[in-house]
């Protein structure tokens, strides 16, 4: 048998994997209820991509794929408060689905970019202009460590809304990327209404490093960050969801898109599992062409 409805729970546990900003911090969705005591949860990403552009004095070639694992812990500090952390380990590689997005565009007749104009299944994360970034070697390493605390003004049934600051530490790589070698702060805001079969969920806030090793202090700045989802639940077992995030340019100085503000679509479903276990899946597009990467399929389990 399983239990009541779906807990609260309102976004994938998703960002932009765009391997040149992956480094600088921004949270993962708080939708967890204030009472839900410890949660554990896991995310595995596939991102790949390929991205080339050019200006006057800038030029990029983003081309691999980068598997990404995800662990967090959340518990309750108090009645209206919660923590967490989450600890992200990624590889990057020529991966292997070239060749199935290739298909993909071929089979539905859509724009292949410039993916016909490069070897498949190779690993390039270049960049030259206000630094240089030359990384072709596959590996895989631990990213930076983050640690968040949210205050719950109002927490019920139908209604959440919540107050979020957190802290990343620079525990991962500049050299792969992983990390902008430096401490990074984020405020943002938590809102979410739900009624018996639909929940719809926004959050707004701020993400500020505290410094920058990979674009040369060009990335040093303020970015304003957004999500909205919507959620269907199918009975007690099912529901579907689709979801939006945007965010605003991270490196000043540059006409390339790639590195300016972006947005995204992501499209799924959760699973409940008997207990408290569910599972998420999906994929996630860039909704504003050549802003962010061109696929992530994602496979998150969460108590």
């Amino acid at each position: 048998m399983f239990a009541p409805p779906l807990r609260a729970e309102e976004f994938f546990s998703t960002r932009d994997e765009n391997p040149l900003l992956r480094g600088f911090y921004r949270p993962l969705a708080s939708d967890t209820r204030a009472d839900a005591g410890a949660v554990a949860g896991a995310t595995f990403s596939i991102m790949n991509t390929v991205e080339a552009e050019r200006r006057a004095t800038q030029e990029l070639l983003v081309d691999g794929e980068s598997d990404t694992l995800r662990l967090s812990y959340e518990d309750s500090i108090n009645h209206d408060w919660r923590y967490r952390l989450t600890v992200p380990v990624i590889r990057d590689s020529g991966g292997f689905l070239d060749g199935v997005i290739d298909s993909w565009h071929r089979l539905f007749g859509l724009d292949p970019g410039n993916r016909p104009y490069y070897p498949k299944n190779q690993l390039v994360y270049f960049y030259s202009g206000k630094t240089r970034i030359d990384m072709q070697r596959p590996g895989t390493g631990i990213g930076d460590v983050s640690a968040e605390t949210g205050w719950y003004a109002v927490d019920s049934a139908e209604h959440t809304i919540s107050l979020w600051g957190g802290l990343k530490a620079p525990t991962g790589s500049t050299a792969r990327l992983t990390s902008d070698g430096a401490w990074d702060a984020a405020l943002w805001a938590h809102a979410a209404r739900r009624w018996p079969a639909w929940s719809v969920a926004l959050e707004l806030g701020a993400a500020q490093p505290m410094g920058d090793e990979i674009f040369a202090g060009a990335a040093h700045v303020t970015s304003a960050f957004m999500r909205a989802a919507v959620s269907r639940d199918l009975g007690a077992v099912w529901s579907l969801r689709a979801q939006l995030d945007g965010q605003t340019r991270r490196v000043t100085g540059t006409g390339l898109r790639f590195l300016g503000p972006s947005a995204q679509l992501s499209v799924g479903a959760v699973r409940r599992l008997a207990n408290r276990w569910r599972l998420q899946m999906g994929f996630v597009e860039d909704a504003a062409v050549n802003t962010a990467p061109d696929i992530t399929f994602f496979l998150g389990i969460h108590d």
